[in-house]
Order: structure tokens, then C-alpha cells, then sequence
């Protein structure tokens, strides 16, 4: 029987030793956690915890950008990118 409790905590684990993960990464752990007949049954819980994994990515990245920059650069990069998109 599948445990969703138990994969969320292998899941923040295995985020947790692997940092640098990319998303296809992500992706193919929670496909090798979840059973084949019960993966009908949870793929919100692979979708949510991709989505968790996204965030804590892109806070991950901001958090970098904290360290290496003042405000005032941060704030000129984010408005370049504003323009550019």
C-alpha cells in the first residue's frame, strides 16, 4: 500500500540531497516513489510537490541573488527583466 506521508518525506529527503536537481530530475524521483496502479490515484501529489519543488527553487535563486547583490542591484535586475519580458 501506498504511503503519501512517507513520500513527501523522501521526497523533502532526496530535495535535500540534491540541491542542484533539475526538474526532469525531480520528476522522474516522484514517478519511482509512486506505484504504477496507485499513480491514477496521486498524480496531485506529484503535481504538488513539483510545484513545491519550483518554489523552493526560485527561492533558492533569490536567496543567491541576496547574497551576492544589494537591494538597489536586485531591484535593477528584476525591473531589466520586467522590460525584457
Amino acid at each position: 500500500m501506498f504511503d503519501k506521508n512517507e513520500f513527501k518525506i523522501n521526497f523533502r529527503k532526496w530535495l535535500d540531497a540534491n540541491p542542484n536537481a533539475s526538474y526532469e530530475e525531480a520528476k522522474v524521483f516522484c514517478e519511482s516513489q509512486i506505484p504504477l496502479p496507485s499513480r491514477e490515484n496521486y498524480t496531485w501529489l506529484e503535481e504538488q510537490s513539483l510545484a513545491w519543488f519550483l518554489w523552493r527553487k526560485e527561492n533558492q535563486a533569490k536567496q543567491n541573488l541576496n547574497i551576492y547583490y544589494s537591494e538597489e542591484e536586485i531591484e535593477n535586475f528584476i525591473a531589466k527583466k520586467r522590460i525584457l519580458i
